[in-house]
């Protein structure tokens, strides 16, 4: 703004006026040079901070599996519907970032069929804890500060709804299954959204809730693999591409010294142009 106001003022010469011309190239050039590393886009992949599964079925309503290796969705041949929630410590994506995609993926380990599951918003915070129901999922005891189909945090705080409080709209499906291995909800604007606002305000920050097919008959049932897993591979990941925030204005900056280098190349060569043209006349 201020080499425009000076290129502008009437009374100038022309070698000066020249000169300021050059100098703002050159400040055009840093500030370039200054910003672009900005614009850059981050990819993020983390594992969950905090999974489970909670069960409805008779005697089931106080049964978790806040510690256990696997989380399950869909109903078993028992008739014990199964849902399963996670959350994400994002953490470390600057607030006010832009976020490109999101994608989450999983290890099936067992599987009835291939069916829709859903992801969806949860709308109040829950705890995982100590239960742990090992391969047979069936779930343990909950322990205190776990999850279950009544309760947030057992053995108070219920659900609003029992089975979870959640946006009633998925923010993204899949179909999983029938083979085991790794499959993946693709980003959708919705899960974008959902992160988006999770960064922006991680106080609300629940995750989401898995939901499978609990009407249909043969059983569907899911195993998954949980961040409790021996084997890090298999472990349940978000894949987060974001850019971040623009930086304050650069005047509110300090130019680091490659920066102040390359602006004083910029002016040692205006003022040799200069010198250059001054002798051809």
């Amino acid at each position: 703004m201020l080499l425009a106001k000076l290129h502008q003022a009437p009374g100038l010469s022309g070698g000066v006026t020249r000169l300021l011309r050059c100098l703002r190239s050159a400040v055009h050039v840093l500030l370039v040079a200054l910003l672009l590393p900005v614009a850059q886009a981050v990819t993020l992949v983390v594992e969950p901070v905090a999974d489970t599964s909670i069960y409805r079925g008779d005697g089931f309503d106080n049964i978790s599996d806040g510690a256990g290796p696997h989380i399950w969705v869909a109903t078993t041949a028992g008739g014990v519907t199964r849902r399963a929630l996670v959350r994400f410590d994002l953490s470390a994506i600057p607030t006010g970032s832009q976020i490109n995609s999101a994608t989450l993926r999983i290890f099936e380990s067992r599987s009835r069929d291939v069916h829709a599951v859903a992801l969806h918003r949860l709308t109040r915070r829950w705890g995982e804890s100590a239960s742990n129901g090992g391969d047979a999922g069936v779930g343990a005891p909950a322990a205190p500060g776990d999850a279950t189909w009544t309760v947030a945090f057992f053995p108070g705080t219920p659900w609003a709804t029992p089975g979870g409080d959640f946006v009633p709209v998925p923010s993204a499906q899949a179909d999983i299954g029938p083979q085991g291995g790794y499959y993946s909800w693709s980003s959708t604007p919705a899960l974008v959204a959902d992160v988006k606002a999770w960064v922006d305000a991680p106080a609300a920050n629940f995750g989401w809730i898995m939901i499978g097919d609990e009407v249909t008959i043969p059983p569907k049932a899911k195993r998954f693999s949980s961040r409790q897993s021996s084997v890090p591979s298999v472990r349940p990941s978000l894949t987060i591409d974001y850019t971040p925030p623009p930086e304050a204005d650069a005047a509110e900056v300090p130019l680091p010294a490659w920066a102040l280098g390359l602006l004083g190349v910029g002016l040692a060569a205006c003022v040799g142009r200069r010198r250059n043209t001054a002798r051809r006349y």
